[in-house]
């Protein structure tokens, strides 16, 4: 038995006349589920909110993103900038695209732009929420207020 014969036998691979093997990623693994949409999403939703250029800054990471989310059929990202059909398709066209937070499927990413923080401001107001769903600065307010050291002043 041969590895050429399990390939052969395999929905998965494909191998072309001159030698080439092609294979289909398996898009229900961790990686695809995980990884991409908690991990490389929100290193470009975090440097998109900071105002990098992601076609030149992050472009390797950019073109990772993209080529995963076509084989999973899925938008985390738009798919090319340039494509300025695409950007006005989506009522964007007017202003600088962003690239994850006008995607179709941010939503369903841990980006910055899933929990409607579109801006540094609302960036620091998320991160100011405890996981309790009380801020932290209410809290330590409320903290001082009953402490001794506030009725002494």
């Amino acid at each position: 038995r041969f590895f050429s014969d399990d390939l052969n036998n395999n929905n998965n691979y494909k191998t072309l006349e001159e030698g080439t093997i092609l294979i289909k990623p398996d898009t229900s693994t961790r990686f695809f589920s995980d990884d991409l949409q908690h991990g490389l999403c929100i290193y470009l939703g975090l440097a998109e909110l900071l105002g990098f250029d992601l076609e030149r800054d992050m472009k390797v990471t950019l073109y990772v993103v993209r080529r995963l989310q076509r084989w999973m059929g899925k938008e985390f990202v738009l798919p090319d900038s340039r494509d300025d059909h695409h950007a006005n398709a989506n009522g964007k066209g007017a202003g600088k695209v962003k690239l994850v937070a006008h995607a179709k499927d941010v939503a369903e990413t841990s980006a910055p732009q899933a929990f409607g923080v579109e801006t540094i401001g609302d960036l620091k107001r998320f991160l100011e929420l405890d996981v309790f769903g009380e801020r932290r600065t209410e809290r330590a307010e409320g903290c001082l207020m009953q402490s001794g050291l506030i009725s002494k002043l």
